[in-house]
Order: structure tokens, then sequence, then C-alpha cells
């Protein structure tokens, strides 16, 4: 990964919202629900052995021929390939019983692809895959009719699937196990997924206990997972979130709101937070939140109409998610303020947003000044850019030694052939 990328994918994981890895089509910041897709395929490296036998060579060879048939739907093979790899009773033969009874149901055999489910928890009892195939059986149950009984799952992440699968089938009789889920001592894993299963109902009912619980009414705990909850529904929730917001003092909540404002895609309220709040902390979180929905017109607006220094700064960091857009922003910055420390800011930061088409900016602001601090900024926006080319231009030009090693330091790390020849020619000097 060169400089920049590292910079810039630094920045954005400490100032946005952290984004949630699932292993399912069901997605949510951190909510998982376990519902089997074929991404799951692909399975744990094995350990380091001397040498696989040829029988485990050719459960792992028919495994990923069967991985094959999946990715291209072609369900007939892949129930015959994976039939052959649980009966190798291999490295793989749990996996295959399941991918088994998955393109079984793919071919409209419910029945047979729950006995297989039934085979693997009778031959496997211990196998990671039996809460595939349960997520899988109850997908099967709710679509024929027969309903799961969410509180009858053992394992949380079923009962989650199981609570889903009622919700989406049978809404009053979902609401009450809601409620009652998050009312007794289930797990905290377990509410906040209830809480998602309830998210994604836009009835009234759902929406007002989602409400109640957002508003910290019901269970302070998992008021910011209900706000964060209500975001999905998008703009109709603005009202509600606008409410929460304008009703507590509590600083935590109100950055999850301003945070929710970023999926909901709400640009209006955050504009409204950065330009009136007094809170240095939420005005932060709110320019942070126009910076990744790239409303740079709008922060390059409020930079020049605040006196706030704490403002202006939280703007120029901002900008970098914002990418090309982001760079012109900091550019007329760059150019025009006269605060030291800020001007030095916005270089550095247009070197990471801009990259390479932002090099001419760069260039002129360095020759552009005197002041030793925004040359250095300079010179970091430059290497940050990837910018060797011009780099090589200032070394050879500047008289300045502080500055001149300035530049060389940076050169010496480059990795790049410009640089490279530039060290050899000082070598040979």
């Amino acid at each position: 990964m060169d400089k920049k990328s590292l910079v810039l994918t630094i920045f954005i994981a400490s100032a946005l919202l952290a984004p949630g890895v699932l292993r399912s089509e069901v997605t949510c910041n951190d909510f998982v629900l376990p519902i089997a897709n074929e991404a799951a395929l692909q399975q744990p490296n094995p350990k380091p052995s001397p040498g696989p036998s040829p029988k485990q060579s050719a459960d792992s060879a028919l495994y990923a021929d069967g991985t094959r048939a999946v990715d291209e739907g072609r369900w007939v093979d892949a129930e015959s390939i994976f039939a052959k790899v649980a009966a190798m009773h291999g490295e793989n033969a749990e996996g295959a019983l399941y991918w088994r009874a998955y393109a079984q149901n793919r071919q409209s055999q419910p029945a047979r692809a729950l006995e297989t489910c039934d085979e693997l928890r009778r031959t496997y009892p211990k196998s990671r895959w039996k809460s595939e195939c349960g997520a899988l059986e109850i997908e099967i149950r709710g679509r024929t009719g027969n309903l799961p009984n969410p509180q009858s799952e053992s394992d949380d992440d079923l009962k989650a699937f199981a609570l889903l699968a009622v919700m989406q089938q049978d809404e009053a009789r979902a609401l009450p196990i809601i409620e009652k889920i998050l009312d007794g001592n289930a797990s905290e894993q377990l509410k906040e997924k209830a809480i998602f299963v309830l998210s994604q109902s836009g009835s009234k009912d759902a929406q007002n206990l989602l409400g109640k619980i957002a508003r910290g009414q019901t269970n302070p705990a998992l008021q910011i997972k209900a706000i964060h909850m209500l975001a999905i529904r998008g703009k109709q929730s603005d009202d509600v979130l606008a409410d929460i917001y304008q009703h507590t003092s509590d600083v935590n909540v109100k950055k999850a709101v301003l945070q929710s404002y970023l999926v909901s895609g709400s640009k209006d309220k955050l504009l409204e937070a950065a330009r009136t709040e007094k809170d240095p902390q939420l005005v932060h979180t709110a320019v942070q939140q126009l910076g990744a929905m790239g409303a740079t017109s709008e922060l390059l607006d409020l930079y020049r109409s605040t006196s706030s220094v704490e403002a202006k700064s939280s703007i120029i960091g901002a900008l970098i998610a914002s990418g090309r857009k982001g760079a012109d922003a900091l550019g007329s910055i760059a150019a025009s303020e006269q605060n030291p420390e800020l001007r030095i800011k916005a270089i550095r930061n247009l070197g990471i947003a801009g990259g390479a088409p932002a090099a001419p900016a760069i260039l002129s602001a360095y020759q552009g000044t005197t002041d030793a601090g925004t040359k250095k900024a300079a010179i970091d926006a430059l290497f940050l850019a990837g910018d060797a080319h011009d780099l090589v231009f200032l070394a050879r030009s500047e008289t300045h030694p502080e500055l001149k090693q300035a530049i060389v330091s940076k050169l010496a790390i480059m990795h790049n052939k410009e640089a490279t020849d530039y060290m050899l020619e000082i070598l040979s000097k």
C-alpha cells in the first residue's frame, strides 16, 4: 500500500462510522444474522501438514468442484459432488453436507434438504456447520408456513433468524416476542439483533416500539443501537431523530443521531447542527458526516462563515473523505488561509485527498511562501501524493539545508525510480 492510501485508510477508519462486516446478505453496521450464502463456501485454511494424503487431496479437489457448481448455479451437479465429498469423511465432509442440503433446497427439494441437515447433526454433533443448517431449516419451514418458535432455539443466531422469519410472515406474533426479549434477560447480542429485526418492518406498531427504544424509554442500554436502526428507514425517520436530538443532553446520544443522518442522507439536518451547535464535539461529528457525504460546497461555505478555528480545523479534516471534490476545496483553503496552522493542515490534507492531480497546487504553495512550516507541509503533501518528480525538482533547486534534507528524506523511502535515480546521483558526487 502506498503512503497516500495508508494515511487515507487510517483517517477514514477513525473519522467515519465503522462499517460492519457480515457473512450474509442481511447487513447493518456490526449486526450479523446467520443467513448462509455462497460466500460462506470459503472454509478456514487447514493447518499446515507435512503433506496431504491422496484422500485429502481428492476431498479438497472435489470440494472445490462443488463450490464452482454452486457459484454457477449448477445445483444438480453441486448436490452430486458434495454427496461424494461427504461420503469420503474427510476434512471437508461437514461443509459438504451443508452445501448438499443447500443445493437440494435450491432444486425445490426441501424435505431432502432437511434430511441432509439431520444427517449432519447426527454424524457431526459438534460441527460449526450446524448453525448454518439450522438457519436453512428455519428458512424452509417458514416458507412452508411452519413458523419457528424463536424462543425454542438455543443459539442466539438461530433465535434471531427465527425471529426474522416470523416477523416477515406474522408480525402480530413477532412483536410481543421482541418486547419479551428486550425486557428480559437475553444477551445484549440477541437484543441488538431483535432491534434490527424490528427495524425491518415499516408498520406503525413496529416503528413506535423502535422509537420508544431510541428515546431511551424502555431500555436505555440499547438506545444508541435503536437510533442507528431508525436511520435505515431513511428520511422518514428524521422527525423522530430530530426530536431525540432536541430533548437529550447526552452527548453520545446526540452523536449517534448525527451519525444516523449520514445513513439516512439527511444533509440539511447535519448542516443545521454544524451551524448552530455550541458543543465543539458535536460540531466536529456533524462536519465529519458532511465530509463523508461529499458536501464540499456546503463545508467550504461553512468554513468561510465561521470564526472558530476549531471548527475550521474539523472541516479541513473532514474534506479528506470527500476525495477529489474535497481536494479542490482544500486547495482553495490552502491558497487563501492566513492562519499558519490551518494553512499547514490544509496543504498536508491536500496531498492525501488530491493525489497526483493536486501536485500543481501543492507545488505552488511551496514556491509561494518563505515560511518554513508551510514549505515542510508542502513537502509532506507531495510525499503523500506520491509525487517524486516534483520532490526531485525541489531538491535540485532548494538551497536551504534543512528543507533540502527534509525533501531528500522523503525521496529516500518512496520506492520510485526517479527518486532512486536522484539518490544514486547524490551518492556519486
